[in-house]
């Protein structure tokens, strides 16, 4: 989902901090049981230290910060699996539909490509 490139996914996505520092690489996972799906469709973002496990915006302590990464991995997903169902491969949905028409009206600046690059 996203290079190993030294800059934080959600330094940039929060910040727009490019800033290099040390990253470690996050899971974007569905549940443990769907950790090896998450491996296996590169569902992963590099984050630094605060934002993956020590701070308050960390995907580890703050569910909106999890749930955030989560609705990403799932619309990258979407835009590259256009044959696959999100919901039948990982078997739940974190986009309400009304919502995801709503953001395709408003796009902003901050582009999921940015982040996450599937290998």
């Amino acid at each position: 989902m996203q290079q190993k490139d030294g800059c934080c996914y959600l330094c940039v996505r929060l910040r727009e901090d490019y800033g290099l520092k040390p990253i470690e690489e996050h899971h974007v996972s569905f549940g443990s049981a769907n950790r090896a799906l998450s491996e296996r469709f590169g569902l992963k973002v590099y984050l630094c230290p605060e934002h993956h496990r020590t701070g308050k915006e960390s995907a580890h302590l703050n569910h909106a910060i999890a749930r955030q990464l989560q609705q990403d991995a799932q619309k990258r997903f979407q835009e590259c699996y256009p044959g696959l169902s999100f919901l039948e491969v990982f078997g739940i949905n974190y986009i309400d539909p009304a919502e995801e028409e709503e953001e395709t009206a408003h796009s902003d600046a901050f582009s999921i490509e940015q982040g996450f690059k599937f290998i």
